[in-house]
């Protein structure tokens, strides 16, 4: 199928509170470990437009894609079975991409080391993950 252009918006977000988002097309890298958060994670990023980059279950594959793979903005469970997530998010914020920790510890999870770094609570309300990611995109880090 030669000469067609895909439309932007899909359709599926015509006339959606979506267009517009600061969101929309952007690759979100995930890190997350467990298939139901990860699901509904694949969901959430889907209906806001994004391109899912993963997800990785493991610190080894995130901390690979964290270096190499095309991304705007990462979402990082904090805990990927026992290990910690730190050297990946370490890799975004040295390459300037901005990511987003997810934790049940909320706040708790940011090392002190980073006060800068970002945190959502689980269990999270869909629209905060959402806003809580397109504020990092508009902010950059």
């Amino acid at each position: 199928m030669t000469g067609l252009t895909p439309s932007f918006p899909p359709p599926f977000l015509a006339g959606s509170s979506l267009v517009g988002s600061s969101l929309v097309g952007k690759r979100v890298m995930v890190a997350e470990d467990e298939l139901l958060v990860s699901m509904l994670i694949e969901d959430v990023l889907a209906d806001a437009g994004c391109l899912l980059v993963g997800p990785f279950c493991t610190v080894a594959d995130a901390l690979a894609a964290a270096r190499d793979a095309t991304i705007d903005i990462a979402l990082l469970d904090v805990n990927l079975r026992g290990q910690m997530i730190y050297p990946a998010a370490e890799a975004l914020a040295a390459r300037g991409i901005p990511f987003l920790l997810l934790s049940g510890y909320g706040r708790d999870a940011v090392p002190p080391n980073h006060p800068d770094w970002e945190a959502c609570a689980k269990p999270f309300k869909t629209a905060e993950l959402t806003k809580m990611l397109s504020d990092r995109v508009l902010v950059g880090r």
